[in-house]
């Protein structure tokens, strides 16, 4: 009883906070606290989903993957070296009215490589530009390679070629933020130059952004937008119908009904979402991963096109191998994964455990959106190969930090592109240096064609290697692809603009409430 009184607490706290919100407020729904607002440490997809309203690069791109020249206006190649010359916007200002110049691009690689900022994704992204092993190592606090040639013109070196570096996701921040507001200045302040700026954030309730009147591009149309925590996807379709929301993102475990009510039809979008799916095998943890037979045996017991009808009403795509559809450097020919669980059955006993016998018990694991999912997992795999699966349901943070620590066995999980190249999935998702290399498997051949792709500037060529190293990872089952979800939106009649797309919702500046 005392665990559906707090619940039910928790929805008329929501309900409460929903209602005040301004009229010219949109108001949508997260699944639960971003982990982080600030673009040194970004690193999920919450986050992302707040701050890119908030923050922009040098590029951006469009709902239909074309890119755009935001705070670059332009770049070249350097002659003779390995780098870019890029020409930066004029006229544009932070939130704290300073102006953007050269000396916030490069205070913001640099902050990207130093070792006491706990730097996310992005770390990633400076790794290859010259000067990084020594800031990293403590020698020194600025990257050699970059050069401040006046205040909108920077030059970035490279240690080896890096073709892809003027799409990266790289969010600039005001240098002068921490001078001004102190270490803490995440809790009440932005540092970008986007179109929305920090209001306010309730941990556990909402995170609220409002119009940047001095936005250099579009000005928004709306005062502000709220992003309620709603963890329950029946209750934020709850909110949704009572009036609560403007703007829903479906979780999985309600699209099915979503995607059956015809009274939403006017209002339910549905596109395909670009994120790669898969089942990780952790084999620095559950010790049997190490061999690949035990991995094509669980891949084989999963019936991905009785997912897609059952779980998802069909709004869900089979996912071959780990680049989605509408990236470039996508391939539709790569071999699909099977389901032949009499074959599962087979390769377990040869791998010395017939019937799962011998094999330790296992927690799957994830958060709350995949409870439905972990279940049908544990269910078949005990089923199918006799396995002793235990599901293991996780707060969000919690279960991210483990992830990334590499501590946790076997979980389902997406990865949602962040620029519209097949780089972005297979470099960061399973080459053996990356941080978020959560399932752990490491491949020695995929690492090599990966690391010519990052260096070969022609695209058919590069997109060659991708193909060859998404083949090795297929080959060596380094995770069981899962379907592609499709992103399903609900959006009132009175809200124009708000569009959801492949990538996540498009950014707000679009957007308007009649």
């Amino acid at each position: 009883m005392r665990v559906l009184t707090k619940a039910f607490a928790g929805f008329l706290m929501l309900a409460a906070v929903a209602t005040a919100a301004d009229a010219k407020t949109l108001r949508t729904n997260v699944a639960g606290d971003p982990a982080m607002l600030d673009p040194i440490t970004y690193s999920e997809l919450v986050a992302g989903r707040v701050m890119r309203n908030v923050y922009e690069g040098f590029t951006d791109f469009t709902p239909d993957g074309k890119i755009v020249n935001v705070l670059a206006e332009s770049w070249t190649a350097l002659q003779g070296e390995d780098g870019f010359s890029f020409k930066l916007r004029k006229n544009v200002k932070f939130h704290s009215g300073r102006p953007f110049t050269a000396k916030d691009v490069k205070y913001t690689l640099e902050q990207l490589a130093a070792p006491d900022t706990k730097a996310g994704i992005g770390a990633g992204y400076v790794a290859r530009i010259v000067g990084v092993a020594d800031v990293k190592a403590g020698k020194t606090k600025e990257l050699a390679g970059v050069k401040i040639v006046d205040d909108h013109t920077i030059e970035i070196r490279f240690t080896k070629p890096d073709v892809l570096f003027p799409i990266y996701p790289i969010w600039f921040m005001d240098s002068g933020i921490v001078a001004d507001k102190g270490a803490d200045w995440v809790r009440s302040v932005s540092a970008g130059t986007g179109p929305f700026k920090f209001k306010e954030w309730r941990r556990g309730a909402f995170v609220e952004i409002e119009a940047n009147k001095d936005y250099w591009g579009t000005k928004p149309k709306i005062d502000g937008a709220r992003f309620l925590v709603i963890p329950n996807g029946d209750t934020a379709l709850a909110q949704y119908e009572a009036g609560e929301l403007d703007v829903l993102d479906v979780q999985e475990s309600t699209i099915r009904r979503v995607m059956r009510d015809k009274s939403k039809d006017k209002e339910r979008q549905v596109v395909p979402r670009a994120q790669s799916r898969f089942l990780a095998m952790n084999p620095l943890v559950y010790a049997p991963f190490k061999d690949k037979r035990v991995r094509e045996a669980i891949s084989l017991t999963i019936n991905r096109e009785g997912m897609i009808k059952g779980f998802y009403d069909n709004a869900a795509f089979m996912l071959n191998g780990i680049t989605t559809p509408g990236v470039a450097g996508y391939f539709a020919d790569l071999p699909k994964p099977k389901y032949d669980p009499e074959r599962a059955k087979k390769l377990l006993a040869e791998a010395g455990f017939p019937g799962g016998k011998g094999l330790p018990p296992i927690d799957i694991s994830s958060t709350a959106n995949f409870k439905d999912e972990l279940t049908y997992y544990a269910n078949e795999l005990s089923r199918t190969l006799g396995m002793q699966v235990n599901v293991n349901v996780v707060e969000r943070a919690t279960f991210i930090r483990a992830m990334n620590a590499g501590e946790v066995a076997f979980f389902p999980w997406g990865w949602t592109s962040g620029y519209p190249d097949a780089m972005y999935y297979l470099e960061q998702m399973w080459h053996s240096k990356s941080p978020y290399n959560r399932g752990r498997w490491f491949n020695p051949k995929y690492d090599a064609f990966i690391d010519q792709a990052t260096a070969t500037v022609d695209d058919a060529k590069r997109f060659q290697l991708y193909r060859q190293a998404e083949m090795v990872y297929i080959e060596d089952f380094g995770a069981a692809p899962l379907p592609m979800v499709a992103s399903v939106a609900l959006i009132k009649p009175n809200v124009k603009g708000a569009r959801a797309t492949p990538f996540g919702f498009d950014r707000f500046v679009f957007a308007e409430i009649k």
